[in-house]
């Protein structure tokens, strides 16, 4: 009797730590920091983002020629939808307060594909628009 009462414990021990699954602890600062860094490196054209749209409204007010205007209402709107989808990602950006949970790092991954594609805009949507007001000199 006793020998089956130490070999259950065994078992029971055995499954007990068999099935305790520990979830691998990944520190998501870096990934943060890459996101902060994209970030802080087109929040300051953001000004430019402001200035380009006021200066192809101006030009736009000007031009007769509609296939001239539709591609600078298109650089405008590319211009708008930069600085409008910053101030939105900014306002709900939020710092994951558990840095080693899973839902934490699937949470950043997903901030770093916005801020990434967002860069993308911001910086297209300038070069766009400088091309544009050196077109029309």
């Amino acid at each position: 009797m006793m020998k089956k009462l130490v070999f259950g414990i065994i078992i029971v021990s055995t499954f007990a730590c068999c099935n305790n699954v520990v979830e691998e602890k990944i520190d998501i600062k870096p990934i943060e920091k890459e996101v902060m860094e994209i970030h802080d490196e087109v929040m300051p054209r953001m000004s430019e983002v402001v200035f380009l749209t006021d200066a192809i409204d101006s030009i736009m007010k000007q031009e007769k020629d509609t296939n001239k205007l539709q591609e600078l209402w298109l650089i405008k709107e590319s211009l708008v939808k930069s600085d409008k989808d910053m101030m939105h990602w900014m306002r709900i950006f939020e710092s994951p307060s558990q840095p080693y949970d899973s839902s934490s790092l699937i949470y950043i991954n997903k901030e770093k594909e916005k801020i990434i594609m967002l860069r993308a805009l911001i910086l297209k949507s300038i070069a766009d628009a400088n091309a544009a007001l050196k077109n029309n000199k």
